[in-house]
């Protein structure tokens, strides 16, 4: 058998295959310090050290304060106790919601502080600094999938006009058929299985 017979198998690689081979393993590895330095980064930076709920002030964007409002906040912190409709403590669902909703409005906001600082910015926001929120991911990604569920559930039928040079919404300024929220506030105020106040966190 001559050398023209030997398996392709056996065959010594050619050195541009090597080299490419070499420069993928240097790639792989890269990314893998990277990606592993990252999670230890985050989840370094996700450790809640903070002690107050609510602060009456938060200094987040105004369109966003009327969700930390704590006369929005329900007495009691929307868990009930009825003797017919919830002989066992219970929670009424829209709390628990918005629980959720402020979690991953603080979560989303510390991140970008944090991105701000990486990049020599001071810490401005006193209220993500005092906050108790649990932005762990886990939290986080829970939320994100309940409020999902509950916007499946709910299906949200109001119509909402398109802007016509725009041809998109905002859903701002929309006529909408809603419940009444404050109305089950002080339903759930009435109810209430503890004074506690503030959003769960």
């Amino acid at each position: 058998m001559g050398s023209e017979d030997s398996s392709p198998i056996l065959r010594k690689a050619s050195p541009a295959y090597t080299r490419t081979g070499a420069v993928i393993v240097q790639v792989i590895v890269t990314f893998t310090i990277a990606l592993t330095l990252g999670l230890i980064i985050g989840q370094r930076l996700s450790v809640n050290k903070w002690d107050g709920l609510i602060r009456e002030k938060p200094t987040l964007p105004p369109q966003l304060k009327h969700i930390l409002r704590p006369s929005r906040l329900v007495i009691g912190r929307g868990f009930i106790h009825h003797p017919e409709i919830a002989p066992f403590i219970s929670n009424i669902a829209v709390f628990h919601q918005l629980h959720c909703l402020h979690a991953i409005l603080v979560a989303y906001y510390a991140a970008v502080e944090e991105s701000d600082v990486a990049k020599g910015a001071q810490r401005l926001d006193e209220y993500l600094q005092q906050t108790g929120t649990r932005m762990a991911p886990s939290h986080i990604r829970h939320c994100f999938d309940y409020l999902r569920q509950t916007l499946m559930c709910a299906v949200d039928t109001n119509l909402e006009v398109l802007d016509p040079e725009t041809h998109t919404t905002s859903g701002w300024g929309q006529s909408r058929q809603c419940r009444d929220y404050e109305e089950v506030v002080k339903w759930a105020e009435k109810w209430a299985n503890s004074t506690d106040t503030g959003i769960v966190t």
